[in-house]
Order: structure tokens, then C-alpha cells, then sequence
């Protein structure tokens, strides 16, 4: 997952963010986060009937308002009023209010909401971002659409009320004591939105627009845009949609690449200009520089470029060069050619969000136009996936797998992307020309592991291996939840060496690879590797083990391998006695939605949050009891997130399925974090404070130190250690030094008040601490997580 599923909400220092877990409330969040202007806004009646002569015009929506190609993004929540009264907003804001404290606005808005959530009932929301163009266009739309005309004018009154008192206004607010207008009334702040109904549509804006500067003449409306229709109509049925123009994106990034490429070609120009009319200027004998060629000019670009690079040499002053590794600089040049080229994004991005009591569904749909190849990671080009097809990693897994990452791809198309040279011309700016430089001498990045393995990887080793590439990851101390997850090394060492790595590729042809793979690991520089090789056959599995620093066994229709034996071993004997992950109930219940022909499927466990569960009971965890307990009651039913990759013939589609008691833990972690009581605060600036200190020593005994530790008076002096820091703390910090060993403790000024921990560290790096009624701390004390 790498990354964490949440964003953090600051409600110090915006408070409207928050709003966006209340969905009908984005437009504020939106308003707030715009430039403010100076336009003058007025509100609004309902506009005058035409005159009875005119002809009757359809009544608008936001679908004939909005231009294809006036604003990037579009937002779409249907249903309103159903999801300001649904249980999964609800259990969001559950967290928000009663933990972050947040500002006395958003409670009301909250409140506001509530009321008036029978009015937008069936109503739908719709938000247009990032406008494309210059034409005075507002960085946002909100539009809110009613059955009639009157249902939006009857919410509009009360609208236009309540937003002022949430919304700050757009400039400084006037002093009606010095300010008044002609008639003597006193003045009035500038409204920091602007609001206006056409028909049974209210729109919402940071600022007064034109019919004429939204929707030009000839516009395409962005309800005719083919890939907009074909997202649209996928999503028909979630509550929340989102559609990303990326080409639109793309091309305004292309525009502005044009726009500083063509400044920096005047300036340069310029520069040129200058420089000659400086040289006409001085009167000098010398003889003027012959004027260069092309072939003269490229040819000099080359040689510069030639002398910038690196030189390889095998004298180090002070000490000899160490030999570097060539299958390690192989692979490695193999991995970086992997994540190599630039990002090819789709035409478009939809997105779709859905929920129910047990959790939140997130889709996402990479949208080209019809037989258009799209990238399936956009910002890894050259991972081309495979057929679909039924992921077959769970049935040799073990039961008690944590992480298991299983994908199609297309190895070989994978290894002919690879071995393609770039361009072999590009250009430079040389002296205000256009130079193009000739880049020869391209080499596979599979050239110097061919010729180790003394095979040819496209012809000898792709043909025997399938198309399902599996791994098996630890998952606790990978991901934590945000503002909340305090990591330790010690901790983070301990967990990720008890379930090491494992590799499980699939195999066409077992005999063959086999046969084929003492010479790959005698080739990859494990000579004689054969003479201590141990093999174990049971039943229909081989298992291969080399003096414990690497194994491989075929089981089923893989080829497993780690560097730990022992995870190995495990997966054969579970895989004999049929206790594997594919007939765990949580896998089978928790995967029953994913498609029966997947490109790619991820399974986190349940012991996720069960970990969590752990985590908040622990005392050395610094929350709150209010946090404590909020964690506690939302982990009592641990469930697993599932990921699947597919392909309906529209494009790629990735699919989360996220715990919806997980979400709430993440919401509920970012919010504690942006209150907490005084003495957890104090305690957490101790604790990181530990660290800098702790740090700075290992710095000084490597450096001035020589080998010994510092006090803290020699710390600050060398300006390792801020004085002022140490002494505006809430805590007390006492250093003990003898030569290369040093004890550092903290407690805190008040106890009780200032913090409730005290704090141990020492030369071997671990923090330990616990509650001593103020007094020290010491090495017997359980390490900080």
C-alpha cells in the first residue's frame, strides 16, 4: 500500500478542512482555501421571468453550464441530504468533534447541515476545480441542484444567511465608526462567496462570474465528452464521483513548458544581443572569433559533456578503492532501468467512493479513448501486465501471511521494454542554437547478467516461468496510522526479520528450471554452491537450502525463494498439511467481491488492526484516555483490507476495499494529534528531543569526539544541542558521560503537570521510559514504541 490512505486534517491552521469528511460541505472548504477578491457581492433575488414573449427555455443544470474544457476536475455526490444522514459520515465526525476540539464554525455548519438535510435529500452536489483557462473564471463552482425551482429558492434564503457566518469575508473588514457609504448607512465587509440560483440550480462561487466567461460560444459541453460519458456511466450507482481531465492537465503543462521555453529563448537572445553589442563596442585589435558550425559546435557540446563525467578510478587517497560487485551493480541497473522513463497519463481519471457498515469501497478507472494502450501504473511505465487470471499464490501460502502481493504480468514484453534504447538524438541549447547531440553506445540492462548466467534471459528463463509473480511481506511496523504511529528501530528490526521476504514465481516448465537453476546460482557468484546445497523432497515439493543464506523449493506450480530458509521451510509444510491462506475464512469472505479474472490483488490481514489493538493498550503509548478508548472500541472486530486490479475492457480498474473501523482509527488518530492534552505534548517534545540528543552524540564520537562521548555543555557549544530548547522544556534533561558510554535521562519539571513519563536512553541507542512519580528513569525500564 506504501502509501497511508488518509490525508491529515490541521484544524489549527484551517479549520474548514475538516469539512471535508462532511461531503456537502466541500464547497466551503474550497471557497475558503481560494484567493479572496475585491468584487463586490450582492444577494441575490430569483432573476426576472423573461418577458411573456420570449420563447420558454429548459430549465438548467450544471451538465449544460459546464464547459468540457473550463475546469479539470469534476465532483459529483449524489443524494446529498442521504449522505449528510448516513452512519459512515456520521461515524467520521464521531472522532472529529469529540477529539480535535475543532473551531466553533464548524460545529455549526455541522449543526446547520443537519437541519437542513431534508431539503437536499435527493439533491445533487456537483463541484468543478482547477480551471483551465485565463478568462476570469472562479478557481471553483458549486452548483446544488433541486427538483424545482422553488425547492432551490426556498434553500437559497436560508443559505445565504448561514454562509457569511462561517465564510470570512474576502477583504478587511471595514471600521463602521470611520466608514460608511453616501446614505450615511454603516459599511459592510466584501462576502467572501458569491451565490446566485438559475432556476432549480444554486451556485456557489469564491467570486461574481459570466455566462460568457464560463460557457464561450461553440463550447463543448463536458456532458458530451466521450470519456466523461464512459466514467460517468460506470460510476452510475456510487454516491461519490470524480472525474480527473488529465488531458486537459497535460495539455495546460504543455502550454506553460512552451510559454518558459519560449522566455528563456528571448532572454537568451537578449543576453546575445548584449554581449555583441558590447564586443562591437570595445575597440580592440585582438581578431574577432571565427564563427563556429554546427558540426563544430556539436562537437565541442560532446566533449564538454564527455569531461563531466564521472572518471573511474582505483586510488582513493588514504586508502585502495574496494571492488564493487557486478551482479550487485547488475541487478541494480536491471531495478533502476525498471523505474525508468517518463509517466505516460491516461486521458482521464475517474474515481468513486461507496460505503456500507462494514467498509469503504474506493474505485479507480483509467480512461483512454477505444484502443488506446493505457498504463496500468502510469508512473510505472514499463510495468506491463499479463492476461487476467485466477491468482493461484493463496493455495501455497501460508494461513498466517500478513501481506500477500500477487500480480500478472508479461514478462517478456516487460524484458523487450526494458532493452529498448532511448532516443537516440536529443537536443541541447548551445550559445542560443538548437544542437542535436548523438547518444550511441546504449547497452542492456540485462547485458552483464546474461553474461554472468552465461544465458540468454528471453529464450533460456522467460519461456519456463508463467505469468503470476506473488510476494509475501511482514506487514506490522509497515504502515501506521497517521500522526499517531511512533517508530522505533528496535522494534521495527525485531518485526521485520520474524517474517522475512518471500518470492514465489510461477513455473511452465518445473523440470527444465530445475535443471537450470545450480547453474544460475553458481553463475551469480555462489561458486561451488552445489557442494553444500541440502535438499529435502516431500511428496510433490523440493526444497533447496544453501548454508542458510538463501532457499528455493518448487511447491505446487511455483518456484519460492528467501533468503531464510526457515520461511521456506514454513510454506512447504503448510502447503502439505493444506493450511494456506486461499482456506482462511476471513480471505475467502473478505475476496468474495474481487472479479474471478484479476491482473493483480493485494490482501492485508486482520492483524493490521489487531496490531493497533496492541499498540493503544500498551501504557508507553503517549495518548490520550479519550483516544485510548475510542481505539479500543473500534478494533474489537478485526477485518482485512483487499485490493483487486481488473480490466472490463474500459480500461484499468483498481478497487480497495478498506475496514470502515480502520478509516474511523486513522480519523481518530489525526484528530486526537491535533489536540492533545498538555502533558502528552510535553512528553512527546521530550521524547524527541531524546533522539536529537542521542543523535548528536553518535555525530560528536565519530567526529571531534574521537571515539568518546560529549557533554551537554560541549553539545551546545559546538552547536549540536539548542540551549535554549533544553531550557525552555517541560522536562529536565540530565547527560552523564564517561569516555565512549553516556546515560541520558529526562523527567519531567512538574510532575503531573508537565508530563507523567520519565525518559532513559543511553550509548546503545534504545529509548526507554515508563511513569516513576517523577524520579529517573533507568536501562531496566520498556523500550518507548
Amino acid at each position: 500500500m506504501g502509501q497511508e490512505f488518509l490525508t491529515r486534517l490541521n484544524t489549527k491552521d484551517t479549520p474548514m478542512n475538516l469539512i471535508t469528511r462532511v461531503t456537502a460541505a466541500i464547497l466551503l472548504v474550497l471557497v475558503v482555501l481560494t484567493p479572496k477578491t475585491s468584487a463586490q457581492q450582492k444577494r441575490q433575488t430569483t432573476p426576472k421571468p423573461p418577458p411573456k414573449s420570449a420563447a420558454a427555455t429548459p430549465a438548467p443544470t450544471f451538465d449544460t453550464l459546464l464547459p468540457a474544457d473550463s475546469y479539470a476536475v469534476y465532483v459529483e455526490v449524489r443524494g446529498a441530504g442521504q449522505l449528510i444522514r448516513s452512519s459512515a459520515l456520521n461515524d467520521l465526525l464521531e472522532p472529529i468533534l469529540q477529539l480535535s476540539k475543532p473551531p466553533k464554525e464548524f460545529k455549526s455548519f455541522v449543526k446547520w447541515l443537519n437541519a437542513h438535510a431534508e431539503q437536499v435529500m435527493s439533491s445533487r452536489l456537483s463541484i468543478a476545480t482547477w480551471p483551465m483557462n485565463n478568462k476570469g473564471i472562479p478557481e471553483v463552482i458549486v452548483a446544488i441542484e433541486f427538483p424545482s425551482a422553488e425547492e432551490a429558492a426556498k434553500f437559497a434564503t436560508p443559505l445565504n444567511e448561514f454562509l457569511p457566518t462561517v465564510v470570512p469575508p474576502s477583504g478587511p473588514v471595514p471600521d463602521p465608526k470611520t466608514e460608511s457609504d453616501k446614505s450615511g448607512a454603516a459599511a459592510t465587509p466584501t462576502p467572501g462567496f458569491h451565490l446566485q440560483r438559475l432556476g432549480s440550480v444554486v451556485l456557489i462561487s469564491p467570486k461574481p462570474w459570466t455566462m460568457k466567461q464560463l460557457k464561450p460560444a461553440g463550447s463543448k459541453l463536458l456532458a458530451d465528452d466521450v470519456n466523461f460519458r464512459t466514467a460517468r456511466n460506470r460510476f452510475n450507482s456510487e454516491p461519490i464521483f470524480v472525474f480527473i481531465d488529465m488531458k486537459q492537465v497535460k495539455k495546460q503543462d504543455e502550454e506553460q513548458s512552451k510559454r518558459v521555453a519560449e522566455e528563456a529563448r528571448r532572454q537568451e537572445e537578449e543576453r546575445l544581443k548584449q554581449a555583441q553589442a558590447e564586443k562591437e563596442a570595445k575597440k580592440s585589435d585582438e581578431p574577432s572569433e571565427p564563427e563556429l558550425t554546427e558540426e563544430e559546435i556539436a562537437a565541442q557540446e560532446e566533449e564538454r559533456i564527455a569531461k563531466l563525467q564521472p572518471v573511474p578510478s582505483n586510488e582513493i587517497v588514504g586508502k585502495e578503492a574496494a571492488t564493487p560487485d557486478p551482479i550487485f551493480d547488475a541487478l541494480s541497473n536491471v531495478g533502476s532501468s525498471f523505474f525508468s522513463g517518463s509517466s505516460d497519463w491516461p486521458d482521464a481519471i475517474a474515481l468513486a467512493l461507496s460505503f456500507d457498515d462494514e467498509s469503504f469501497d474506493l474505485r479507480a478507472l483509467l480512461v483512454n479513448p477505444p484502443g488506446e494502450k493505457t498504463n496500468v501504473l502510469p508512473f510505472l511505465p514499463k510495468w506491463i501486465p499479463g492476461p487476467g487470471l485466477v491468482p493461484e499464490a493463496p493455495n501455497i501460502f501460508p494461513v498466517n501471511t500478513d501481506l500477500l502481493v500477487t500480480m500478472s504480468v508479461d514478462l517478456p514484453q516487460i524484458y523487450t521494454a526494458m532493452s529498448m534504447p532511448p532516443p537516440a538524438i536529443e537536443s541541447t541549447n548551445v550559445r542560443g542554437y538548437t544542437v542535436n547531440i548523438n547518444r550511441a553506445g546504449f547497452e542492456s540492462p540485462f547485458a552483464e547478467i546474461e553474461k554472468r548466467l552465461k544465458i540468454n534471459i528471453k529464450d533460456d528463463l522467460l519461456p519456463l516461468l508463467g505469468s503470476e509473480i506473488a510476494i509475501r511481506l511482514p506487514m506490522t511496523g509497515m504502515i501506521g496510522i497517521p500522526g499517531v504511529f511512533i517508530w522505533n528501530p528496535e522494534i521495527q528490526q525485531e518485526q521485520s526479520t520474524s517474517t522475512p521476504p518471500v518470492l514465489a514465481i510461477a513455473v511452465k516448465d518445473k523440470e527444465a528450471l530445475r535443471a537450470l537453476m545450480p547453474k544460475l546460482i553458481d553463475s551469480m557468484g555462489f561458486k561451488g554452491a552445489s557442494s553444500f546445497a541440502q535438499t529435502e523432497r516431500r511428496e510433490d515439493t523440493e526444497l533447496v537450502s544453501y548454508a542458510n543464506l538463501f532457499s528455493y523449493a518448487f511447491v505446487g506450480n511455483f518456484i519460492v525463494l528467501s533468503a531464510d530458509s526457515a520461511a521456506v521451510r514454513q510454506i512447504v509444510d503448510s502447503y502439505l498439511k493444506h493450511e494456506t491462506l486461499s482456506g482462511d475464512p476471513h480471505f475467502k469472505n473478505y475476496t468474495r467481491w474481487q472479479p474471478r479474472q484479476l491482473q493483480g490483488q493485494i490482501y492485508i490481514s486482520p492483524a493490521l488492526m489487531e496490531s493497533y489493538k496492541t499498540w493503544a493498550e500498551q501504557p508507553s503509548t503517549r495518548i490520550s484516555d479519550q483516544t485510548r478508548a475510542f481505539f479500543t472500541r473500534l478494533t474489537t472486530v478485526a477485518q482485512p483490507i483487499t485490493y483487486a486490479l481488473s480490466n472490463e475492457g474500459l480500461g484499468p480498474l483498481h478497487e480497495v476495499h478498506i475496514p470502515k473501523n480502520l478509516v474511523l482509527m486513522a480519523v481518530a488518530g489525526i484528530s486526537g494529534e491535533t489536540n492533545p492534552p498538555a502533558g502528552i505534548q510535553n512528553e512527546r517534545m521530550a521524547i524527541g528531543m531524546m533522539y536529537m540528543i542521542a543523535g548528536a552524540e553518535q555525530q560528536y564520537k565519530t567526529s571531534k569526539g574521537n571515539g568518546n562521548y560529549a557533554t551537554m555543555e560541549q553539545l551546545i557549544a559546538e552547536d549540536m544541542v539548542s540551549k535554549e530548547m533544553i531550557e525552555n522544556s517541560a522536562y529536565k534533561f540530565q547527560l552523564t558521560v564517561t569516555g565512549d558510554k553516556f546515560e541520558l535521562t529526562a523527567v519531567p519539571s512538574e510532575y503531573g503537570k508537565s508530563g507523567t513519563l520519565s525518559l532513559f536512553t543511553d550509548h546503545t541507542q534504545v529509548l526507554r521510559g515508563a511513569d516513576h512519580n517523577g524520579a529517573l528513569a533507568n536501562a531496566s525500564d520498556p523500550p518507548i514504541k
